[in-house]
């Protein structure tokens, strides 16, 4: 039995999928996992012992049809029996199709039944869909139910150690360490700078912490810009200049970390699938069920407009991009101080 999975473009959903191949490997023992996923994203799966190969698509190689056609002729020569796409975009559909496995399972869309033998309709009501989509997809590729999961990442020891150490020699180590989404994956993603600003604040005047920022090199001029808008008593908090200089080394650093508070993204997802504790501010268009996990437990809180302003929203939360900068404005610290504030004060006990 050999399974291919796809999950093309962003580090989040890469991972997420990971449930997919983990979910087949437990149910199929024998079966040969294989992950299609673009090199950049790489790192969140590495050393994962629920997928045996890792394919990459490139974007530039792979584009158009003839090329997707090209790469899915490539993929057949596999001999798949089952293509799981959770991708869902022409990117992926093709490729799946002409691999010519025997069971296709994909998103439903009108087209979609053209090309795929098995189809899904996600619950976009239930909590943390993404994750939910994602079984589901097994579910019906297996054809029998499925235990519920979520990502894990997988670090090596000597990762682990390299990371402590790094961390030792950089940090005092006596205070808990708190890793800080400082900006989301876009202007539209990020709280403001001014707010951003009154939130590290609120954490350094509840608990006595050390922040590091997780950023790149280019971004530090609008970092630097919401560190200059921190009190002076928070600024000695922040240690700037030690971040992580490639993702897997971020991921290796956040695991050493008492928390990770901020912007969601990526850097959320990776947090949580090292069971470290998050608390997370959601951009106002994105939906807020959509990657929320063991909310229940008090170590994964969310925040999001809707929790404040529930009129606001009267369509799915998707349908108000264009209003991001707008209503982001609205979502002042002030309304989540106090959850904030329980949140610190319980995952530093």
């Amino acid at each position: 039995m050999k399974v291919l999975v796809i999950q093309i473009k962003m580090i989040g959903d890469v991972l997420a999928s990971t449930v997919i191949c983990e979910t087949i490997k437990k149910n199929l023992p024998g079966a040969e996992v294989h992950y299609l996923i673009q090199k950049n994203t790489f790192p969140v799966v590495d050393n994962n012992p629920f997928i045996d190969k890792v394919l990459f698509f490139e974007p530039q190689e792979h584009k158009g049809f003839l090329n997707l056609y090209r790469f899915g002729k490539s993929l057949k020569k596999e001999q798949y029996d089952i293509v799981i796409d959770a991708y869902g975009k022409w990117d992926s559909i093709l490729p799946a199709y002409f691999s010519g496995a025997k069971t296709i399972v994909g998103h439903y869309k009108w087209y979609t039944t053209f090309f795929y033998t098995k189809t899904v309709v996600p619950d976009a009501d239930c909590n943390a869909t993404a994750n939910a989509y994602r079984l589901l997809l097994s579910k019906t590729a297996l054809g029998k139910e499925v235990e519920m999961i979520f990502p894990q990442i997988h670090l090596r020891d000597e990762e682990k150690e390299k990371a402590k150490t790094a961390i030792q020699e950089n940090c005092d180590t006596s205070k808990p360490i708190f890793m800080i989404g400082i900006l989301g994956s876009g202007k539209n993603k990020s709280l403001p700078p001014k707010y951003m600003a009154e939130t590290l604040d609120l954490i350094t005047n509840t608990k006595d912490v050390q922040l590091l920022f997780n950023y790149m090199p280019n971004q530090l001029e609008e970092v630097r810009a919401i560190y200059d808008l921190c009190s002076p008593a928070t600024k000695a908090k922040i240690n700037l200049d030690f971040y992580a200089k490639s993702l897997r080394d971020f991921i290796a650093l956040q695991s050493q970390c008492d928390a990770l508070i901020g912007n969601e993204g990526g850097a959320t997802n990776m947090a949580k699938a090292l069971n470290v504790p998050t608390f997370t501010i959601y951009a106002p268009w994105i939906n807020r069920t959509s990657w929320n996990i063991k909310e229940e437990t008090g170590f994964y809180d969310i925040v999001h407009l809707c929790d404040y302003h529930p009129e606001l929203y009267q369509k799915h939360a998707k349908n108000y991009k264009a209003l991001a900068f707008e209503w982001y404005e609205k979502l002042k610290p002030e309304l989540f101080a106090e959850k904030l504030k329980a949140f610190v004060l319980r995952v530093t006990k």
